[in-house]
């Protein structure tokens, strides 16, 4: 994970009534309902670099993915509570 391509770095989320918005370095918007979108740190050498969480897919249907942080402490100031 330390060598994140566009398409999964992530560069903004944003949580609207019940679906998060992941953006990524690739400028593209991905839609997830909040059940199917989870977060999660990766601390050791081999997670995500500080402040370039990582979007990796789950599920065979590409309807659910993970956000992957270094610290916790960087999952609240990427959350943004923002409507379209």
């Amino acid at each position: 994970m330390r060598e994140l391509d566009l398409v999964s770095r992530v560069t903004m989320i944003r949580y609207c009534g019940d679906a998060y918005r992941v953006t990524t370095a690739d400028r593209k918007t991905h839609i997830f309902w909040e059940f199917n979108l989870r977060f999660k740190t990766g601390g050791s050498p081999d997670g995500p670099p500080a402040g370039k969480p990582a979007l990796i897919g789950a599920g065979m249907q590409g309807d659910r993915a993970t956000v992957v942080f270094a610290r916790p402490e960087e999952i609240s100031p990427f959350l943004q509570r923002q409507c379209p």
